[in-house]
């Protein structure tokens, strides 16, 4: 108790106006002396015990007085028995709550998946991430073309429909194996510059002519005439 607590509660006023004043002042050191060892052990204090601890007689002056009392050779000190017993009262009640904080805490421990099991699951949902964005980045080879065929759509006023005809089938060329078309293996692609250029080397070299149609390899989307 006296690590637990070291110390008791002291009421000045209670002392000042309680019959321990009216005695001596060597017996007033004797009752404080033996508050504080009474304290110290925990209420549990024999009347020849305290008597040598504290090298005096005036002890049973204390009982006299009553201001201790002793049963059967053991002393008690009423208001420092009511300290102790609030505060046994108070660890219990902390006890408990540490016990129940425990308890909750082993629970959601135990609730939890493993360490391993988490970075696994984590592992497993950064690859899932990695091929959605795949997918993303993968969008199907006849809609990036039904989208280039839309941009195209937009020079149908100046350009023949052979023309641009020739130009997708020639841009949107691409392998098997390929996930590239031509036009987005380029650095940099402008349709207009490039169609532009295209029918300058129609004019002076006849370009048209020399040009791989690849329109049959093409979806129904894809091979759309620009008429």
């Amino acid at each position: 108790m006296s690590r637990e607590l070291p110390y008791f509660k002291f009421f000045s006023s209670e002392w000042l106006n309680g019959d321990i004043t009216l005695e001596d002042y060597e017996l007033q050191g004797v009752f404080i002396n033996l508050c504080a060892y009474y304290w110290h052990k925990e209420g549990l204090v024999e009347l020849v015990q305290s008597g040598k601890k504290l090298r005096t007689e005036r002890v049973n002056e204390l009982i006299q007085i009553g201001l201790v009392k002793e049963n059967e050779g053991n002393l008690t000190i009423d208001f420092l028995d009511e300290q102790l017993s609030e505060f046994s009262v108070r660890k219990k009640q902390l006890s408990d709550a540490g016990k129940k904080g425990a308890a909750r805490k082993k629970k959601l421990a135990e609730s939890k998946p493993p360490l391993s099991q988490n970075l696994t699951t984590l592992k497993q949902l950064e690859k899932e991430k990695e091929k959605e964005k795949d997918k993303s980045k993968i969008i199907s080879i006849e809609v990036r073309k039904t989208a280039f065929k839309k941009s195209l759509s937009k020079h149908k006023e100046n350009n023949e429909a052979k023309t641009l005809n020739d130009f997708f089938s020639y841009w949107t060329e691409h392998g098997d194996s390929d996930k590239k078309m031509r036009f987005e293996k380029q650095t940099s692609f402008s349709i207009g510059r490039r169609l532009g250029t295209w029918k300058t080397n129609e004019k002076n070299y006849g370009f048209k002519s020399n040009i791989k149609d690849n329109r049959a390899t093409t979806t129904k989307a894809g091979r759309q005439d620009f008429e």
